[in-house]
């Protein structure tokens, strides 16, 4: 079922699609880059080993699962630390050289038990071409100049009450020019929130039940006006960024609780673990049903790709899929050596595939399977995340960060 609104909101959705750009070949901005894992770089490294084409690696304090964001030279990582998770860091990184610029440690507003089952900093920071703005699992929102001055900070848990989710919260922020966007994904007290960058003031608040969700929301550009897609368990929703009104539902998915969606070519292409319900909603057309195909492929932790006019996913069980993009039908698929709770990431003609244990398969983006390399490195942990900018790989353990490429 598809929630019917008022008839000009459907036909401003009637109009074209127009999809954020890829990250440029310089900056890493948010989680996924510009929330789709594609990147302009036009050189990146192909092959690497724990002695080959490693431009450094440096220990991070206590634990992360956060992913790197980069502006120019400046790299910038969260992290948590203690038995309750009591202590906050974020730092900020010469991208060079590894050297820490910066690091800044605060106390955490709400401390939970610290364990394997609970989020530890899964929150990916949003940067900018001044500021840097980090949501901690503790409710905590801070924003901070390059240079490491606080500019405001609040939490959300003291506002609006616990995360209620069994595993913690797992979004991170969205910046869409002056406004920042947080889903707190939960059945009590979820909610859309909207802030003012400039003082951490609300925009808008729009209280919704999304269930059980811990993936980040897309933002997508319809026709001048930036939409927020929303996937959560059992559902997909579009909401006005200038406002927070709702624009559409799609419900009947399953399994839909960790990918993020991604945009592409007037779709939205929602990850999913359970057979089925991996789906392309249709973004401009006004109709009873949105999905425009259902694909037998998954995806787990990591996020489905779109990169060079085909979609890539992959499932809990580590197999690495290339779908066509029109519809939805498997074109290869081919079993990695662990499975990924890093999203790949398309860039310079190929797409990365990041294992959980080290391993990166690097395949040429395409309708065929053509691999190119399959890199290994020992890491201490699992690799949570990646970034990749002109001549650089970035990959995040729970306590580290490596810089592949010289």
């Amino acid at each position: 079922m598809i929630h019917r609104c008022v008839l000009a909101i459907l036909a401003l959705l009637a109009l074209s699609p127009i999809i954020f750009a890829a990250s440029p070949p310089e900056n890493w901005t948010g989680f996924r880059g510009t929330g789709d894992s594609v990147t302009s770089a036009k050189q990146l490294p192909l092959k690497w080993s724990d002695s080959e084409n490693i431009a450094w690696k440096v220990d991070l304090p206590g634990y992360g699962q956060s992913s790197p964001v980069v502006w120019k030279e400046r790299v910038f990582v969260t992290s948590v630390e203690g038995d309750m998770k009591e202590t906050l860091h974020i730092l900020r990184l010469d991208l060079a050289t590894g050297k820490t610029i910066w690091k800044k440690n605060f106390s955490g507003t709400f401390q939970a038990k610290n364990n394997d089952y609970s989020s530890k900093a899964p929150c990916t920071p949003a940067v900018n071409a001044d500021r840097v703005f980090a949501l901690f699992d503790s409710g905590d929102v801070f924003a901070f100049d390059h240079d490491g001055k606080e500019l405001w900070r609040r939490n959300l848990t003291k506002d609006y009450g616990d995360f209620t989710n069994n595993h913690g919260i797992g979004t991170s922020p969205v910046l869409v020019g002056d406004t920042l966007l947080i889903l707190v994904a939960q059945e009590r007290g979820g909610y859309l929130l909207a802030l003012n960058i400039a003082t951490g003031a609300n925009r808008w608040k729009t209280d919704r039940p999304f269930a059980s969700g811990w993936s980040t929301p897309t933002v997508m550009d319809v026709a001048g006006k930036p939409i927020a897609i929303v996937s959560a368990s059992g559902s997909v929703a579009a909401f006005d960024v200038a406002t927070g009104k709702l624009f559409w539902e799609a419900d009947g998915i399953r399994g839909n609780t960790v990918a993020s969606p991604t945009a592409a070519s007037g779709l939205v292409l929602i990850g999913a673990s359970e057979r089925g319900s991996q789906v392309a909603l249709e973004l401009g057309a006004v109709a009873e049903n949105r999905i425009r195909w259902r694909a037998e492929s998954t995806s787990s932790f990591g996020s489905p790709l779109v990169y060079e006019g085909q979609a890539y996913s992959v499932s809990r069980e580590g197999l690495a899929t290339g779908i066509d993009l029109k519809t939805g039908k498997t074109l290869w698929d081919n079993r990695l050596p662990a499975s990924c709770w890093a999203s790949p990431i398309g860039g310079a003609g190929r797409v990365y595939f990041f294992t959980r244990d080290g391993v990166c398969v690097v395949v040429k983006a395409g309708a065929e399977y053509e691999p190119l390399a399959e890199n290994v490195l020992k890491v201490k942990g699992r690799v949570y995340g990646a970034a990749a900018v002109e001549g650089a790989i970035l990959l995040r353990t729970g306590s580290s960060l490596i810089r592949v490429g010289k």
